[in-house]
């Protein structure tokens, strides 16, 4: 059986800051295509769930139900790459590891004040609600009770009617409590714990589980750290080399779903008697006879990761005349950059110079745009001009300088003072 698909989801990843600016991009240039404010529902984990309820505070300010700015970089990015310059997590880290490492929770609360001090004070029912006409958000969390999802939204958190005082902050720091560092939070109604929660990475870093299967145009943009192919000599990280090789494989076979679903089409096919049956087909059976499309998912996947030569496999003259013609100004870093330094930066939520912001907003304005034209061209207006947003971050020796330690953890001091 098939469900009436409807609407357009936008499922943003984690990934720390990272993820956080790369999605940053993405949404400007969907915003410029008219996308972006046609989303019904914004499905977000961790550093995507920090970017969404930035994004739901500003919307609420401005008194609208959907996510359409005047001014995007005044309004948005230019007070995003703000906030992402600031540590959040180094503080928390040190003023706690003398007294209570065995006690994550405290590390997580101060995670949520932080972020209430940097996104906002709104509360999530001041949110649409999913039955209504504005864009309905989704901050994904991991219950480490049942190993399920946890949904934050305006209406219900797990099983529970939304509390009237919880706050946007508290969802997005459930959903960004990355362990072991902090959490798990426990989550409280009427002064009862009904959940302990941890980063909701943990289950599905993705975020796209919401909206694959129930929305109309299903469009993910997934941040995720590429699996590392070095064999690790250190012996702890040989051990972790285990477990990353089963998340990595998860990741494989959830990424292989949502690209075979937004590549088949749904038919009903009736037989002699006039009854009717759903199977799942290629898009060149769609015109076989007696077989009628009832159900035609569309949108697109991208990766911080993807090159753009996987992209132009295949495609039409069309649209390699469409990249070479785009090419002769800037239309993406180049890929050795790419894997060498880009997908490199690390995961985490320390000072981001304002290189590193830059460089991720670029990106994923290149990987969004990229993906929507090979894709899902008739979504959006593709007349809108391609404006990188920082042309003074695009020289591959200049990024190549700027980026030589933003995979390490260890140099957070010296990002204090850029």
């Amino acid at each position: 059986m098939i469900t009436e698909l409807d609407g357009q989801g936008l499922a943003l990843s984690g990934g720390g800051y990272r993820a956080s600016l790369f999605h940053l991009g993405v949404t400007r240039r969907l915003h410029e295509l008219g996308i972006l404010q046609d989303t019904t529902r914004l499905s977000s984990v961790s550093g995507g769930s920090i970017l969404s309820g930035f994004l739901a505070h500003r919307m609420l300010d401005r008194g609208a139900t959907r996510l359409a700015f005047d001014d995007w970089e005044r309004e948005v990015s230019a007070p995003f790459r703000e906030m992402a310059r600031r540590d959040i997590r180094t503080g928390l880290f040190f003023r706690h590891l003398a007294w209570n490492w065995a006690w994550p929770a405290p590390r997580a609360r101060g995670l949520e004040k932080a972020l209430r001090r940097h996104i906002g004070p709104r509360t999530l029912v001041e949110l649409p609600a999913r039955s209504g006409d504005g864009i309905e958000f989704i901050f994904l969390a991991t219950n480490i009770e049942k190993g399920t999802p946890w949904r934050f939204t305006s209406e219900t958190i797990g099983t529970h009617a939304t509390p009237a005082d919880m706050t946007i902050a508290e969802a997005v720091a459930a959903s960004a409590c990355f362990p072991p560092i902090f959490g798990p939070i426990k989550i409280r109604k009427n002064g009862k714990i009904i959940g302990h929660l941890t980063d909701g990475g943990v289950y599905d870093n993705t975020g796209m589980e919401p909206v694959w299967n129930s929305n109309k145009v299903v469009l993910v943009s997934d941040a995720g750290t590429p699996f590392d192919l070095k064999v690790p000599r250190w012996f702890g990280s040989r051990i972790m080399r285990y477990v990353d090789i089963g998340r990595n494989q998860v990741g494989a076979l959830r990424r292989r779903a949502i690209v075979r679903r937004l590549h088949h089409r749904y038919l009903t096919v009736r037989d002699d008697e006039g009854r009717s049956s759903c199977e799942l087909a290629e898009q060149d059976d769609c015109f076989m006879r007696n077989r009628q499309v009832t159900d035609k998912p569309t949108g697109a996947f991208w990766r911080l990761a993807s090159v753009k030569s996987n992209f132009c496999e295949n495609c039409s003259d069309e649209f390699a005349a469409e990249v070479n013609e785009l090419e002769k100004d800037w239309y993406g870093y180049p890929e050795d950059l790419l894997l060498s330094h880009i997908s490199e930066i690390r995961t985490d939520m320390d000072s981001f110079t304002s290189a590193e912001s830059k460089v991720l907003e670029n990106h994923g304005y290149f990987m969004a745009d990229l993906a929507i034209r090979r894709h899902a061209r008739h979504l959006g207006n593709l007349g809108a001009a391609f404006r990188v947003p920082h042309r003074d971050v695009l020289d591959t020796a200049a990024v190549r300088d700027a980026l030589r330690v933003s995979h390490s953890r260890l140099h957070s001091w010296s990002r204090w003072f850029d």
